[in-house]
C-alpha cells in the first residue's frame, strides 16, 4: 500500500473560459483516480521542488454577451441584471373583459419565448410577475351591459308592442349617440344613410376604427325591429321572437339600458364575477398555447390598499394633486424637475390628446374640472354611481389604470425592475405614465432598466380590427392551427418586428414542424433499431470522416445559435440553423443508411430537442428526443392490448389467405392495411427500406399520422379527379373530332360553305372548278386531296365508333 502525506497543496483558483467557441465544450475522459490522487498528493522531493510548471496560457474569452433591444434607447443594449443572475421582470397582463385574441397571443407567446430562453438557456433566475387588470372602465361598462341586458331578456316572456317600442327607443338613442356625428339625419333617414355607408361613403377606418362596428350593430337591430313589426301585425308574439329581437339588438339595447339604469348597479360581485369569468377564459387560452404561468400573479382588486399608499407617497413628494375626490399626476411639474423626464419611451407623443384620453378610459370626461393640464392623468378616480368603490383619504373611489402596475410591481419586486414588458401599443401613455409615477414615488432617475415591447400583429397584411372583419380570437386560430404551429410561426419572425398572421406564413410553419417531427421520428427509430440488433464487436470503430464532418457541423451550429440568441433573441436565425443542421444530419443518415453512428445521431437530436423545449415547441416531459409518443412497451394490459389485437388480426388474415391459396397480391394488400390503417390508429409508422431490410419502426403522434393519412388520401383523390377530368376532356375532344367524321368524304366539299367556293366536282366529290368557273390549280388540288384523304380516315373511325356503340 502506498502511503500519502497528509498536507494541503495550495493551488490557484482559475476562471474557466471555453476556448475559441462559445457554448461548445470538449471534455476528455479523466485518468484513473488512483493515479490522479498520487500525482496531486505525493510528497515532493527536494530536487523536484526546484522544478517549476511551464507557463499556463490563459484562453482568450470568446463568449458573446446577451444584448436586448431596449425601448428606452431604441437600440440593443448589453443585458446587465442589477443582482448577478437574479432578474426581476414585470409583465403587463390583460384587462379581462372579453375573449383573448391573436394580438394577446403575439405579446404573451413572445414574452414566453424570451423568458424560456433567459431561464432555460442562459440560466437566469427570473421572478416573473404579471398583473390581471380586473378594475377598469371597460370591465365596469361590459359588466353593467351584461347584467342589465340579461335581466331584460329574462323578463321578456313575449314579443309585445311595449317591448318593440322600448327597443325602438334604444335604437334611436344608439344612432344619436354613436352615428349622428357622421350624419345628423342618420336616425330619421336611415335607409339613405345606410345606402351611403354600404357604397363606401363612411369615414376612414383609420380615423374612426369603431364606426363599422357601430353601424353594423345599428343595421342588425333595425332589421330585427322591422321583422318584429311584421310579426306583431300578424299576431306572432312568442318568447322566442322576443329573444330574437333582443339578441339582434344586444349592443343597441345594452347602451340604452345602461343610460337609464347603469347607476343602479351597485353590487360589487357583478363586476368581480364578470372579470373572474374572463380571467379564467384567458388562462385557458394561455395554457392551450403552452405559455408558462407567471411566478406571481397580482390582481388590482386585491391590492387597492397598497395602491392608495403608493399614491399618498407621490402626493407627499409633490408630483400629484387632489381634485374633487380624484388624484392626478402633475406631468408638467414632474417634467420640469431636473432629475426627471416625462414620456421617456415616446417623448414625441407627450402632447397627443387622443392617446391621452384613451389612456384615461371610457368613463372619463375629456376635460374634468380641477385637472390642471390635459396631459395629467388619474392616479385615483372618484367613483360615480354604478361603479365599484373603495375607501381612500380622498373619498370613495377606484384606482386609475396606470397606477396599478407601478404599485403592484413595487410590492413584489421592489424599487427597481430589470425588465418591464408589454405590447407596443402600450408604450404611450400607459408605460410612460407608469415610469413617471414610479420615479415620482421612489424619487429615482430610472425605475426600469430594460423595457421590451412585442411587435404588432397584422392579419393578411392589415392591422387586426373588428371593422375589417379580420379579428381573430385565439380559439378560432386554434381551431385551424395547432399551438405548436402558431409558436413555430412566432419563432420564425423576430420578436420585436411586425408579424403577419397569414396562410402562407402558417404553411411555412407547418412545413418546418413536419421537418423537425420527421427528423425526431427517424432518429428515434434508428436508435431503437440499433438497440434491438445484437452488437457485434469487430475491432473497428464507427467514427470516420462522415462522422467527423457531422460533429463539426453540430459544433458550428451550436456556436451560431448561441450568438444568435445573444443578439436580441434572434430566433429566426436560430431556427434556420436548426433546419440546416437537420438537413446535414439527414444527408448523413442517407449516406450511412446501413451503419449510422447512433450515438452521434442521439447527440444531435438531443441538442435540437433541448432547444425545442426551450422554445416551447417540444412539450416539457421525460423524452430525450422529440415529443413523447405512446409506447408499445407499456406494462399495463390496457396499453399493450391494442397492439396485440392488431398483430392477432393480421395473423388471422395471413392464415385465411394461406388456406385458400390466395394470390400474393392479396397478402401484400393485407400488409399494406396493417401499415396504413391498423398501426396508424395506434401511432406506429412503418417506413419500408430500399435495401429490403426490415421496416423502420417509429412511434409517432397518432393525430399527426391520421392527419398525414387523410392528407395522402386527399392528394390521391385529387389526382384521381384530375385524371378523370383529363380522360373526360380527351373523350370530349375525341367526340368533337369524330363529329367531324360524320360527313362522308364525297360530301365534305358540297356543304353550304363549299357551294360558295366551288362550281364543279369530280365523281369522288373533289372540287375541279372554283365558283367563277376557273379550273382548280394543281397545288390547290393537292391540298384538297390531302383534306379529302384525312376525311376518309376520320369517317371510317366515326363508322367504327357508331358500330361499337350499337354493339
Amino acid at each position: 500500500m502506498i502511503g500519502f502525506a497528509r498536507r494541503r497543496i495550495a493551488r490557484p483558483s482559475l476562471l474557466f473560459l471555453p476556448a475559441a467557441r462559445p457554448s461548445v465544450l470538449r471534455i476528455s475522459a479523466p485518468a484513473p483516480l488512483c493515479i490522479s490522487v498520487w500525482i496531486a498528493l505525493a510528497p515532493m522531493s527536494s530536487s523536484a521542488s526546484q522544478i517549476k510548471q511551464p507557463k499556463w496560457h490563459k484562453p482568450e474569452p470568446s463568449q458573446a454577451n446577451l444584448r436586448v433591444l431596449n425601448s428606452l434607447t431604441r437600440g440593443k443594449e448589453e443585458f446587465i441584471p442589477a443582482r448577478s443572475k437574479l432578474v426581476s421582470w414585470y409583465c403587463c397582463g390583460p384587462t379581462v373583459y372579453s375573449d383573448s385574441h391573436m394580438g394577446h397571443a403575439r405579446a404573451y407567446i413572445t414574452f414566453d419565448i424570451l423568458r424560456r430562453i433567459m431561464e432555460d438557456y442562459f440560466g437566469y433566475d427570473i421572478n416573473y410577475v404579471m398583473n390581471i387588470t380586473d378594475i377598469d372602465d371597460k370591465i365596469i361598462l361590459h359588466a353593467r351591459y351584461k347584467y342589465l341586458f340579461d335581466q331584460a331578456k329574462s323578463a321578456a316572456s313575449a314579443l309585445t308592442p311595449e317591448l318593440l317600442e322600448d327597443v325602438s327607443k334604444a335604437w334611436n338613442f344608439f344612432v344619436e349617440k354613436r352615428l349622428a356625428k357622421f350624419d345628423p339625419n342618420a336616425a330619421s333617414q336611415w335607409d339613405a344613410f345606410a345606402t351611403k355607408i354600404e357604397t363606401g361613403g363612411g369615414p376612414n377606418p383609420a380615423d374612426e376604427p369603431k364606426f363599422q362596428m357601430y353601424f353594423k350593430a345599428a343595421a342588425a337591430s333595425n332589421e330585427a325591429i322591422e321583422l318584429a313589426k311584421r310579426q306583431i301585425a300578424s299576431g306572432t308574439s312568442g318568447q322566442e321572437h322576443a329573444h330574437a329581437l333582443l339578441d339582434s339588438s344586444r349592443d343597441v339595447y345594452s347602451l340604452y339600458l345602461d343610460s337609464i339604469k347603469g347607476s343602479t348597479v351597485t353590487d360589487p360581485a357583478i363586476f368581480r364575477d364578470y372579470a373572474a369569468f374572463w380571467e379564467n377564459e384567458y388562462f385557458k387560452d394561455m395554457d392551450a398555447l403552452n405559455i408558462r404561468r407567471p411566478d406571481v400573479l397580482v390582481r388590482v382588486s386585491e391590492y387597492v390598499p397598497e395602491i392608495v399608499s403608493f399614491v399618498e407617497r407621490i402626493i407627499s413628494n409633490g408630483f400629484a394633486y387632489q381634485s374633487e375626490g380624484s388624484v392626478y399626476f402633475d406631468t408638467a411639474k414632474f417634467d420640469k424637475h431636473p432629475d426627471h423626464n416625462y414620456a421617456k419611451l415616446e417623448p414625441w407623443s407627450a402632447g397627443n390628446v387622443k392617446l391621452l384620453q384613451e389612456g384615461e378610459g371610457d368613463l372619463s370626461t375629456s376635460h374634468p374640472q380641477g385637472k390642471r393640464n390635459p396631459s395629467d392623468f388619474a392616479l385615483w378616480k372618484a367613483s360615480k354611481p354604478g361603479e365599484p368603490a373603495w375607501p381612500s383619504p380622498w373619498g370613495e373611489g377606484r384606482p386609475g389604470w396606470h397606477i396599478e402596475c407601478s404599485a403592484m410591481a413595487g410590492e413584489i419586486l421592489g424599487e427597481k425592475l430589470d425588465i418591464h414588458s408589454g405590447g407596443s401599443d402600450l408604450a404611450f401613455p400607459h408605460h410612460d405614465n407608469e415610469i413617471a409615477q414610479s420615479e415620482g414615488h421612489y424619487n429615482c432617475h430610472q425605475w426600469v432598466n430594460y423595457f421590451i415591447h412585442a411587435g404588432h400583429l397584422h392579419i393578411e397584411g392589415q392591422k387586426m380590427s373588428k371593422s375589417l372583419k379580420n379579428f381573430v380570437k385565439i380559439q378560432e386560430a386554434l381551431a385551424k392551427h395547432s399551438a405548436t404551429q402558431i409558436r413555430f410561426l412566432f419563432l420564425l419572425h423576430q420578436w420585436n418586428s411586425v408579424l403577419d398572421f397569414k396562410e402562407s406564413s402558417m404553411q411555412e410553419a407547418r412545413a418546418y414542424e413536419s421537418v423537425i417531427n420527421n427528423f425526431f421520428d427517424n432518429v428515434k427509430a434508428l436508435i431503437q433499431d440499433a438497440k434491438s440488433t445484437p452488437e457485434v464487436f469487430t475491432g473497428n470503430h464507427n467514427f470516420h470522416d462522415l462522422e467527423k464532418k457531422l460533429l463539426a457541423s453540430l459544433e458550428v451550429s451550436q456556436v451560431k445559435i448561441h450568438n444568435a440568441l445573444c443578439d436580441n433573441f434572434d430566433t429566426p436565425t436560430a431556427m434556420q440553423e436548426i433546419r440546416d443542421l437537420i438537413t446535414v444530419t439527414n444527408k448523413y443518415i442517407a449516406e450511412k443508411k446501413d451503419t449510422p453512428n447512433t450515438d452521434l445521431l442521439a447527440k444531435v437530436a438531443k441538442y435540437i430537442t433541448r432547444l425545442g423545449r426551450i422554445f416551447g415547441i417540444v412539450r416539457d416531459g421525460n423524452a430525450d428526443i422529440g415529443n413523447s409518443a405512446a409506447s408499445a412497451a407499456a406494462s399495463s394490459d390496457e396499453a399493450i392490448m391494442p397492439y396485440l389485437r392488431a398483430l392477432s388480426s393480421f395473423r388471422d388474415g395471413i392464415r385465411e389467405l394461406s388456406q385458400k391459396k390466395a394470390d400474393h397480391r392479396e397478402l401484400l394488400a393485407l400488409c399494406d392495411k396493417l401499415r396504413d390503417i391498423d398501426l396508424v390508429e395506434l401511432g406506429v409508422a412503418l417506413d419500408d427500406r430500399e435495401d429490403g431490410k426490415g421496416a423502420l419502426v417509429k412511434l409517432v403522434d397518432k393525430e399527426l399520422l391520421l392527419k398525414q393519412r387523410q392528407e395522402k388520401l386527399e392528394r390521391e383523390q385529387q389526382k384521381q379527379r384530375e385524371k378523370e377530368a383529363r380522360l373526360q376532356q380527351a373523350h370530349a375532344k375525341k367526340l368533337e373530332k369524330l363529329a367531324k367524321g360524320q360527313t362522308p368524304p364525297e360530301q365534305m366539299f358540297k356543304n353550304e360553305e363549299g357551294l360558295k367556293l366551288y362550281s364543279k366536282w369530280d365523281e369522288k366529290g373533289l372540287p375541279t372548278h372554283d365558283i367563277g368557273g376557273e379550273e382548280i390549280s394543281k397545288s390547290k388540288g393537292k391540298k384538297l386531296q390531302k383534306e379529302y384523304d384525312a376525311q376518309v380516315k376520320l369517317h371510317e373511325e366515326y363508322k367504327a365508333f357508331k358500330a361499337s356503340e350499337q354493339a
